[in-house]
């Protein structure tokens, strides 16, 4: 019986390296297969199918090949398959691009055979607390004016200028007998009163908004969930003794 032995490489440069050591190995250069590029993509794929790759592995290392990757698959012996992994793993194999984190890098299959593959996943949750600020709400101050009208009466005084004429008849004193005759301007002028409104702003209550901030400490309680793989035997039978 015999084993196909496989190993993805990034690099062609890499792929060579490995399908040299297996050479020096001692395994047959008719024995050894390299895919390179996306037009080999389709007959890697139908070949691994050929020796007992589940379709899906198959397509996955056929798309693995369109990205730019190469492919190196040697029939091996079965007593020797560990050792040629071993070889491929050396020379800078490297995981399928959507591969679940299971798969190895080098993979292998019997001819004949079929290789099933199922995988469940350690997962552990990280719980981190922090804090964030939200709002509470607050109040907000407006100033807004109104008018009201304000009536009120005065009394205002108004003059005025009146000329009279009167008709006397007598000598004159000896006063008004030395001015009589000097020029002379008599004024007298009239005055009236108007309502004033005048005006003086005064401050008679002021609004503060103060905001206080203080400190507590609160503890905070979360759960962190793990899940764990546990591996056991199945399927095994136990004999009686007689």
């Amino acid at each position: 019986m015999s084993t196909i032995v496989v190993g993805l490489y990034k690099e062609t440069g890499s792929a060579k390296k490995a399908f040299q050591a297996l050479i020096a190995a001692g395994c047959q250069e008719t024995d050894i297969e390299t895919f390179g590029g996306a037009d080999s993509a389709d007959k890697a794929a139908q070949s691994l199918l050929g020796h007992g790759f589940e379709k899906e592995l198959a397509d996955q290392y056929g798309a693995a090949l369109r990205q730019g990757h190469t492919l190196v698959a040697a029939d091996i012996a079965d007593q020797d398959a560990d050792a040629a992994e071993a070889i491929l793993d050396e020379n800078g194999t490297i995981d399928l691009p959507d591969a679940p984190a299971a798969h190895k890098p080098a993979q292998k299959a019997r001819n004949g055979g079929t290789v099933e593959q199922e995988t469940l996943q350690s997962v552990k949750e990280e719980v981190e607390i922090g804090k964030r600020r939200v709002s509470k709400g607050g109040m907000k101050l407006t100033s807004e004016v109104t008018e009201t009208p304000v009536k009120d009466t005065v009394t205002v005084r108004d003059e005025t200028v009146d000329v009279e004429h009167r008709k006397i008849d007598r000598p004159l004193s000896p006063d008004e007998e030395k001015a009589a005759f000097g020029e002379k301007t008599v004024e007298l002028t009239a005055t009236s009163e108007m309502p004033e409104i005048t005006k003086e702003a005064r401050v008679v209550e002021e609004v503060v908004l103060s905001k206080t901030a203080s400190e507590r400490e609160k503890t905070v309680e979360a759960v962190a969930r793990r899940t764990d793989v546990k591996v056991e035997l199945v399927g095994g039978k136990s004999g009686n003794k007689r």
